[in-house]
């Protein structure tokens, strides 16, 4: 299977900068394979283990990509170190657990540690996460990352219309228990899989939201066939609002059919556009440079960089503008991850866009997925995204040029832990910024109503008093 290149889910950090570096040699290379088949044999209890077994051809093939792919270089034998702890514990769990789950553990292990986004994919996660890709899949619709801190489950964002946003789960939340088994001490894919289950089937989440520090909600979530919309619209008055939920196959093509929807209801009349970004985790890297596309000429939208330079690549956008210079709003939050960063920060390096809101999440890394066997694979980190501006999008994320934050609910902000972070990387340019007050003071000086959206009337009053008939965020 060819390989997919695609920024998927969510909670990612730094991962040290992107550097031409010397291949392992193949006698290091050799040396470390041979050294897991003899203790692989010790672990399991008998024989020997085949350079010809296909679990052995397996595991090979995954730390040699590793090797060639991964951003960031490794030594074989620490990969080996970290396979081998998955090895022995597995073992430990499961005395007479079969070759096949041993060497998935040992994948587990080794491709869990080289950072928070590279895994091993096994025939379920496998299917999942192409479902996911395709708009459609089985599942309670949240996306989460490990919270180092609390040892916790953290909700990075509900996708709109599952299950985990019909139950009020927000960014932010902390999954303390899933039914009655408790989240600490569990790592990541284990906590996922237990969240998953058969469509129509249940399950509880113990919830702790900051800065309470016990568990205080507790919601009953039932499993569902999550359909991804990636687009939906309306206009408020004659500005149009699309809100991007996610970047699936089908959003281009979606937000192209939304906007001349909503031409026709105003009859050609429509003053501006608000693309709503918030709690958007991403998706695939293409469909980012084709909504980036629809709203920048032939200008540079995103670099994706590796350990090699002569691969890395810059996606350029294409001539034709879909809003035809009007303004254009972009809001986003600490939700907005990955793609939606990308799109968010072309259009502001480019002064397309004004961005309001709060800043985004911070993931700013590549995950190449590729097919290992029939059912399985393997997502490997293999670059970084770098603005047009040349800023790094990991950690940093996205500023906001004007911040205007909810005004009833969460406000509190998920961002990676900056102690991943690449502590070398240069701090992007601050965007030039406006307040509130100036730029849309009919909404900050009323008293706010509980269903009020600020950053949303914020922006559709600034399209209308403000930027009408002006090149949004031009200096």
């Amino acid at each position: 299977m060819a390989k997919l290149l695609a920024a998927l889910l969510l909670m990612m950090v730094a991962i040290g900068p992107a550097c031409a570096v010397a291949p392992t040699s193949r006698a290091d290379t050799v040396a470390a394979l041979d050294r897991y088949r003899t203790d692989f044999a010790k672990i399991r209890g008998y024989g020997s283990l085949s350079t010809a077994d296909r679990n052995y051809v397996l595991f090979s093939d995954a730390m040699r990509r590793v090797l060639t792919e991964h951003v960031k270089p490794f030594d074989p034998q620490v990969l080996i170190d970290k396979a081998e702890d998955g090895l022995k514990k597995k073992k430990a769990e499961n005395p007479k657990a079969s070759d096949r789950l041993l060497t998935e553990a040992a994948l587990d292990s080794m491709l869990g540690g080289l950072d928070p986004y590279s895994s091993f994919l096994d025939a379920e996660r496998y299917r999942y996460l192409r479902e996911q890709t395709q708009g459609e899949f089985g599942g309670l619709g949240i996306e989460v990352t490990m919270d180092e801190e609390s040892g916790l489950i953290k909700v990075v964002s509900p996708i709109d219309g599952s299950p985990a946003a019909r139950a009020g789960l927000r960014s932010g939340d902390l999954i303390a228990r899933i039914d009655d088994v408790a989240v600490k001490g569990l790592n990541l894919h284990d906590a996922v899989a237990r969240m998953r289950g058969p469509v129509g089937s249940s399950v509880a989440l113990s919830i702790r939201r900051p800065p309470a520090t016990d568990a205080n909600t507790r919601v009953s979530l039932t499993r569902a066939i999550v359909k991804i919309q990636p687009v939906r619209y309306r206009l408020e008055g004659n500005v149009a609002y699309v809100r991007i939920a996610t970047f699936n196959q089908s959003t281009s093509s979606a937000l192209d059919s939304a906007i001349e929807d909503m031409r026709r209801q105003s009859k050609g009349r429509l003053t501006g556009a608000v693309i709503d970004l918030r709690n958007n985790p991403g998706g695939l890297l293409e469909q980012a440079v084709q909504v980036a596309d629809r709203f920048l000429e032939n200008v540079d939208i995103v670099s994706v960089r590796g350990r090699d330079p002569e691969e890395s690549r810059t996606y350029r956008g294409t001539a034709g503008d879909l809003m035809a210079g009007l303004p254009v709003v972009v809001l986003i939050n600490s939700g907005s991850a990955s793609a939606s960063e990308i799109v968010a920060g072309a259009l502001q390096d480019h002064h397309r866009a004004l961005l309001f809101g709060s800043r985004s999440y911070g993931k700013g890394s590549v995950q190449t997925i590729s097919s290992l066997s029939v059912d399985t694979g393997i997502r490997l980190t293999t670059a970084r995204y770098y603005r047009p501006s040349g800023a790094l999008v990991d950690c940093f994320g996205v500023s906001p040029n004007l911040e205007v934050k909810p005004t009833h609910g969460s406000t509190e902000e998920t961002h990676p832990d900056p102690a991943t972070c690449d502590p070398n990387a240069p701090v992007p340019p601050k965007p030039q910024v406006w307040m509130a007050q100036d730029m849309c003071p009919d909404v900050m000086d009323k008293a706010p109503k509980p269903d009020d959206d600020r950053p949303l009337e914020c922006a559709v009053s600034a399209i209308r008093n403000r930027l009408t008939g002006t090149l949004a965020g031009g200096e």
